[in-house]
């Protein structure tokens, strides 16, 4: 019951509608018990003689006994002064407005626990987006995108049901059964006692049930994060698996999780709907037990209960059944939501490795230089930068050329903090970038990627990504230095264009040059350029490098270019080759060394 903590503290959120969700449960057990009870009244209209003597009432007034002959004797004279017939039209009255009462209550309590349950799932898929936009790009290299789409939707789905299965068993079925066994135990102690012989019996045999739900459902939701995960890699590569003609080949790959899935799902179905039936036959069975001892105690009337008693004691026993079976399955709906918040639990309480420290200081502005000293890092087990020193100083363009694979990218996502170093340290201005504020050093940096990403939503939002009310001024200038103003005019809404999901409403280039609008936008002190230009046809890519240059001037800029053309002008150039800098100048100094920039150079020119 650990794991539930954190749902009851989301609960409490909501104690108005909590208090409401208890009272009127309350009042709907109460009056519950009377609608079962008219029954006795009921019968012994239909079945007591009219001319029958009063009974003698008890002396005692502290016993059932007593308050049970008071009412009855009321009752047969009331229908021998008024007769059956009016008597019994009374008691159909009043039966249909104590069902009009209950099910208005009943509907108030329900009603309250839909603002708990709709609140508590939206509370719930906050906290999960949140933590899943703060953790580090790193967490999503372990964990596939798909599953965690999967657990911030079926898993946290599960979890409503779940809530809704506690609330039950904490407030509704529990007022029910305790007010139906006081009302049973004023009529019979005896047979009550007899009566809950049975009750430890049948809570064994559901609780062996429900322990293995548990395992099997979580196993399921791991499952199902792994078809989710097929969809999604099916759905984003399906040019590629047409081209390649994969298609049997991923159909096969499906069918197979499908199967493993429906396997699971499977067995998980078959235990929890076992519980049900054997909770109706245990119950079932213990009412014939009940009739068969109840029915002797009548006959016998050594227990001073007369049979249209009995039937009324039969009745409220029978309406223990529906809270108790309503209580075992929210137990079943807990084993199995138990999986879902685990699985929801290993995010939201994963470790956001990239955060501020506690004392971490502002950076207010750059005045000096970036300096890698030292640094190292690995993915996993594999160590991908090896010690690198390098130093860029403001307002120089520093580039960094080499082999694919070489750690170009890695060092360009260690400046923004995207990972952190495992050991050495990247400065700025002197002082750590671990020590500084995440958002300040994020602030001072412009990133275009040669993955040009865009947002699902308008030309003016993407440019002005980060700032809450653009400025639509600055937002055309930065189109127009980034060569995007001439295809964004023939747009349809132009700047209030949807580009749609990942901008696929536009071509490469144009996605391209919005990234680089992006950028210019901001307008920061130190630029992250990854192959900005690398999705340009050559018009553009001349037009758009030329506002880059532009954008460049005064400004620290560090350049990954695979066209070495591009970066001839760069003050200092920078091969990365197997995670080291082999080699560190200017062009001319670079090319004279007749190294492997010199090579990579020519073999450019040569293609």
């Amino acid at each position: 019951m650990k794991k539930f903590w954190d749902i009851f503290r989301m609960v409490a959120k909501y104690k108005v509608n909590l208090y409401a969700n208890i009272f009127f449960n309350l009042l709907n057990a109460v009056l519950s018990l009377f609608t079962f009870l008219s029954v006795v009244p009921f019968l012994r209209i239909l079945f007591t003689e009219e001319s029958v003597a009063k009974a003698n009432v008890a002396s005692d007034q502290m016993t059932t006994e007593y308050w049970y002959s008071r009412l009855a004797n009321g009752l047969d004279s009331f229908v021998v002064e008024h007769g059956k017939e009016e008597a019994l039209l009374y008691m159909c009255v009043a039966i249909v407005l104590l069902a009009l009462l209950k099910n208005l209550v009943n509907y108030l309590a329900l009603y309250s626990l839909a603002t708990i349950r709709t609140g508590v799932a939206r509370d719930l898929r906050k906290n999960l987006y949140d933590r899943a936009v703060d953790l580090p790009i790193g967490f999503y290299s372990d964990e596939r995108k798909g599953d965690v789409i999967s657990r911030m939707t079926n898993d946290l789905m599960e979890v409503e049901f779940s809530v809704i299965g506690t609330l039950e068993i904490l407030f509704k079925s529990p007022i029910m059964v305790v007010i139906s066994l006081a009302t049973l135990f004023i009529i019979s102690w005896k047979l009550t006692l007899f009566a809950l012989i049975f009750l430890p019996v049948s809570g064994f045999l559901i609780s062996r049930i429900a322990k293995s739900l548990k395992n099997a459902a979580k196993r399921g939701k791991t499952r199902l994060g792994d078809l989710i995960s097929v969809i999604e890699e099916t759905l984003g590569g399906l040019k590629v698996i047409k081209a390649f003609n994969g298609e049997k080949q991923f159909k096969s790959r499906f069918d197979e999780v499908n199967q493993s899935y429906f396997e699971l799902m499977r067995k998980l179905y078959k235990r929890e709907y076992l519980s049900s039936p054997m909770s109706e036959f245990i119950s079932l069975s213990v009412i014939a037990i009940l009739l068969y001892v109840g029915g002797k105690l009548v006959l016998s009337d050594s227990d001073g209960m007369s049979g249209d008693l009995f039937i009324g004691y039969l009745v409220v026993f029978s309406q223990i059944i529906p809270p108790a079976k309503a209580f075992s399955d929210a137990i079943f709906k807990i084993n199995k939501g138990g999986a879902s918040i685990e699985r929801i639990n290993e995010i939201l309480h994963a470790d956001v490795s990239i955060a501020d420290k506690e004392d971490a200081r502002d950076l207010e502005d750059f005045t000096s230089d970036i300096e890698f000293k030292n640094v190292r890092f690995s993915y996993k087990e594999e160590e991908v930068i090896k010690g690198i020193d390098l130093t860029i100083k403001k307002g120089q363009t520093v580039a960094l050329v080499g082999p694919s694979g070489g750690g170009k990218s890695t060092l360009a996502n260690l400046l923004g903090r995207f990972y952190d170093v495992a050991s050495g340290e990247i400065k700025i201005d002197g002082t750590p970038i671990t020590d500084l504020k995440l958002t300040d050093v994020r602030a001072k940096m412009g990133v275009v990627t040669q993955d040009s990403i865009l947002f699902n939503d308008s030309v003016t939002s993407n440019i002005a990504l980060g700032f809450e009310s653009p400025d639509i001024a600055k937002v055309k200038e930065a189109a127009r230095v980034a060569n995007a103003e001439e295809f964004i005019k023939d747009l349809p809404g132009t700047y209030d264009f949807a580009v749609g999901d990942g901008g696929g409403k536009l071509s490469g280039g144009q996605k391209q040059r919005l990234s680089i609008a992006r950028a210019v936008y901001k307008n920061p002190p130190i630029l992250i350029l990854d192959e900005a230009t690398s999705a340009l046809d050559t018009k553009s890519e001349k037009l758009v490098q030329e506002a880059i240059f532009k954008l460049m001037k005064n400004r620290t800029s560090l350049v990954i270019a695979h066209r070495l053309s591009t970066i001839q002008n760069a003050d200092v150039i920078a091969v990365v080759k197997d995670g080291a800098i082999a080699e560190q100048g200017t062009h001319a100094e670079l090319m004279e060394l007749n190294g492997v920039y010199r090579s990579l150079v020519e073999m450019q020119q040569f293609g």
